[in-house]
């Protein structure tokens, strides 16, 4: 189980530890390994509402959510306690090649005059 405060933050931003749309298994286990004394929603607000959430959807849906499809399994989520990876640099982008050089309009033809005397 990651820390407690680790939860909290990641669930700042996040609705579900499993999946980003719907609680899923990987939910369910986090939630039933904390005790509901450890939660202090003073400390951890996000943690609290996410535990009250998953655990009354556990208590009404412990194997299929309300539209009868199975919960899923879920991922758990890449908390990380150590350094976490920066996004690479941005390549510069490739210089646009000039365009050909354009070849000189051809002198347009004077319409010949038919002078007809």
């Amino acid at each position: 189980m990651a820390p407690l405060e680790q939860l909290d933050n990641y669930l700042s931003t996040n609705s579900y530890l499993g999946s980003k749309t719907c609680a899923t298994l990987e939910d369910y286990k986090q939630c039933k390994e904390i005790p509901a004394k450890d939660v202090n929603a003073d400390k951890m607000p996000h943690l609290a509402r996410w535990h009250s959430h998953v655990s009354a959807l556990i208590a009404k849906y412990p194997e299929f959510d309300w539209r009868g499809d199975a919960v899923p399994k879920g991922t758990a989520p890449a908390l990380g306690g150590g350094a976490t990876k920066e996004a690479a640099p941005k390549k510069e982008a490739a210089p646009k090649k000039e365009a050909a050089a354009k070849k000189e309009a051809a002198p347009k033809k004077d319409a010949k005059k038919d002078d007809k005397k």
